[in-house]
């Protein structure tokens, strides 16, 4: 009966090997699930932040730069209908340059107001030029030339005359004193008159002094 007892009793002191076995399994999972939750927190602020925030600045950048293409564009569109517009910008430079030339070039504007006078249908008897003077300009040395024009012819030739003048001939001029008179065959003004202009041409030099030559 003790031997009986004794063996009964034996299996009882045995280690419960399942039980160790299901409790090192069980901390090695835990074990595991915390070195992942380590590893995943060590790879996002060693690897995953930094390329986020390169990514975010990386972005930041293209943006700035399509911003800066489309200013591009915009500017080279501007420059090219410009470009296109470039013969109307050369052809209004030239007609503002023959208005007010580099020199006084009086031999010019004589063809030039003889031309007016055989288009209005009157005679241009006379043309004078005075000295030139400096007048004050925007920013540039002016020179006015005097010039005393007399044409004969009827009044509303004359008229035609002076418009051509104004508005035709390329070289701006400043009419300051206008005369008219019977001519020496006419009685009245109904007839053929005498017209004496007192007016000024101005002249933009390239350089000083050099509109003080240019009287030919």
């Amino acid at each position: 009966m003790a031997f009986s007892a004794m063996s009964a009793r034996v299996p009882s002191a045995l280690p419960d090997l399942a039980g160790l076995r299901g409790n090192t399994i069980r901390l090695w999972l835990a074990g595991g699930v915390v070195g992942a939750v380590l590893l995943l927190g060590v790879g996002w602020f060693l690897l995953i932040r930094p390329q986020t925030a390169q990514t975010a600045e990386l972005r930041a950048q293209t943006e700035t730069a399509q911003v800066n293409a489309d200013s591009l564009r915009s500017r080279l569109a501007q420059v090219k209908a410009q470009n296109d517009d470039l013969a109307s910008y050369r052809s209004k430079y030239d007609t503002a340059r023959e208005a007010l030339p580099t020199t006084a070039a009086t031999s010019q504007f004589l063809r030039d107001v003889q031309s007016s006078g055989t288009r209005a249908g009157i005679s241009v008897d006379g043309l004078v030029v005075g000295s030139p003077t400096q007048v004050k300009g925007a920013g540039t040395t002016v020179y006015a030339l005097p010039i005393s024009v007399t044409a004969v012819g009827t009044a509303s030739k004359l008229e035609g005359f002076v418009n051509q003048l104004q508005r035709v001939q390329p070289r701006a001029v400043l009419i300051n004193t206008a005369n008219v008179a019977p001519n020496e065959s006419s009685e009245s003004l109904r007839g053929s008159v005498l017209l004496t202009l007192g007016l000024q041409a101005f002249v933009s030099p390239s350089a000083a002094g050099s509109a003080l030559a240019a009287t030919d």
